[in-house]
């Protein structure tokens, strides 16, 4: 009887919320190969996006460029592209990125945002920023010319 009184408990009490992994800035690997940043553009206020992949501690090459802003940026030479802030940065093979896509979801039931994300020839993506609805679409034709690659914008949607 105390067992199945157990299963029962189990099924009906709340669970804990699955936290998203993410690391803290202290544990983020440091890129260790060269930089020499050819173009960059500021983004206001808008974050990098924490996650566990393609993530590192903000090397210095970028600090010396940072104004206390986020940086999206290239290097040609050593074929890396990379959305930085003062204490981390996405970094990747430039050569690898075939474009960018914002998203943006409009407010109804909930609140709204806006995504941007790094495509790749493999057809996967990954998320580098997350803000307010719209947020991004200013930056659209300068991140194009920066980075001589196209954005797309994907189909608005509501938070329903």
């Amino acid at each position: 009887m105390k067992s199945l009184i157990k299963i029962i408990t189990t099924l009906f009490s709340p669970k804990e919320k699955k936290k998203q992994e993410k690391i803290p800035e202290e544990n983020l690997p440091v890129y260790n190969g060269k930089i020499e940043v050819d173009k960059y553009m500021e983004f206001k206020y808008i974050v990098v996006e924490k996650s566990q992949y393609f993530q590192f501690k903000t090397p210095d090459e970028i600090l010396k460029i940072l104004n206390k802003r986020n940086l999206l940026w290239i290097d040609v030479k050593n074929d890396l592209l990379g959305y930085s802030n003062e204490q981390r940065s996405k970094l990747f093979i430039l050569s690898e990125v075939t474009g960018f896509e914002i998203q943006n979801m409009l407010p109804a039931k909930g609140g709204g945002g806006s995504w941007i994300l790094v495509c790749f020839a493999n057809g996967k993506s990954c998320e580098i920023a997350e803000a307010g609805e719209y947020s991004f679409d200013e930056y659209a034709d300068e991140i194009s010319k920066v980075t001589n690659l196209p954005v797309t914008f994907l189909p608005e949607y509501y938070n329903c």
